[in-house]
């Protein structure tokens, strides 16, 4: 069986060529960012960020994400920074970070 990896240079590998040379033009900058695989919550989690965003906190040295519904007063209200952006245009934040 010839499975494909489900995320990563071996799946996409022109797509991490490309990252890697943005990463090398702008050195400063890539050592903030990183690329992540989304298996966990578009496969497993069924997450829809159009209709949820992601809540991060830092508990007992773990950071711990939660995925609520953007329409929920604690999301409406919160004004932490936005730490993850999406690949469209509707200019909502994927995951919120801590303070």
């Amino acid at each position: 069986m010839d499975t494909k990896p489900a995320c990563g240079p071996e799946r996409d590998p022109d797509f991490f060529a490309e990252v890697d040379k943005l990463f090398a033009k702008y050195p400063e900058a890539s050592a903030r960012y990183a690329v992540a695989c989304r298996r966990l919550e578009l496969e497993i989690l069924k997450i829809d960020f159009s209709r949820q965003v992601g809540v991060t906190r830092v508990e007992d040295r773990r950071i711990i994400t939660e995925f609520v519904d953007r329409d929920t007063l604690a999301v409406r209200s919160a004004h932490h920074a936005c730490c993850e952006w999406p690949n469209n245009d509707d200019g909502k934040c994927n995951r919120i970070c801590p303070e």
